[in-house]
């Protein structure tokens, strides 16, 4: 079995994306409450992979033994509110 090298991906920020995300709503509704519908705020933590001409690309999990990374989140850049970097 091939030796992994060890992993500088624990290494990367740890942020809270606060972003505007659509949303769909299967009640009825009045036609006059579309002129105050807006999207809904989140808020999302994770590991920061990379920020690219398109947004940001988060991951939840890091392994020691391995460059995998798992669940990929990739939010626009026209939807992101604010991006706050947390202490380590």
């Amino acid at each position: 079995m091939g030796q992994r090298r060890k992993s500088n991906v624990q290494l990367r920020s740890v942020v809270i994306v606060k972003w505007g995300d659509a949303f769909i709503d299967t009640n009825d509704f009045k036609a006059a409450e579309a002129d105050s519908t807006s999207y809904i705020v989140r808020n999302t933590v994770g590991f920061l992979v990379a920020k690219n001409q398109h947004g940001y690309v988060l991951c939840t999990d890091t392994f020691d033994d391995s460059d995998d990374l798992s669940a990929k989140m990739f939010i626009p850049h026209g939807m992101v509110l604010k991006v706050t970097r947390l202490k380590q």
